[in-house]
């Protein structure tokens, strides 16, 4: 993916001639940080659309995946462990139930509702999408030292403690 952008460094070049206060304003590291999150999940949502994904569907099949067998959950249940909002949930589970990639078996504890559980195309497709989304990782990380990779890790997590 090719990513034809200014970098952050003429940007803030660009800020310091032509905006002195947002250059003041700015933080290189907090742009550095949106910039490595959009061009990831540029990267990330070109992958899978390979399998013609979106990334709300993805996040639901992840989040069915990393719970233990069968791999379900209630609609309220997925909608707290997922890493977007539940906006369009439903619509996401009817793309997903089309696709064959999720079953929707009746809730045991409630006959008015039904679970979201991963069929076995779901678990297959997961698999593939866990190797490609481990291989950006690594791409991305790989110029890191391990020390560094964890240095990195420590001071996000530091720097947006407030939000977990």
């Amino acid at each position: 993916m090719d990513d034809k952008r200014i970098s952050i460094k003429e940007l803030r070049q660009q800020q310091a001639r032509h905006w002195p206060e947002m250059h003041r304003a700015s933080n290189p590291a907090i742009l550095n940080i949106v910039r490595a999150g959009d061009r990831f999940i540029k990267e990330t949502n070109a992958a899978l659309q390979i399998y013609q994904l979106t990334g709300a569907e993805f996040d639901v099949l992840a989040t069915l995946r990393r719970q233990e067998q069968p791999y379900q959950l209630s609609p309220t249940e997925l909608c707290k462990a997922m890493l977007f909002s539940s906006g369009g949930l439903t619509k996401v589970l009817y793309r997903l139930q089309n696709a064959r990639l999720i079953l929707r078996p009746e809730n045991p504890n409630d006959g008015r509702s039904l679970l979201v559980q991963l069929s076995p195309e779901g678990i297959t497709l997961t698999g593939k999408l866990c190797a490609t989304i481990a291989a950006l990782h690594e791409k991305r990380i790989a110029k890191l030292s391990s020390a560094e990779q964890a240095t990195l890790s420590q001071l996000l997590e530091k720097a947006f403690a407030d939000e977990n």
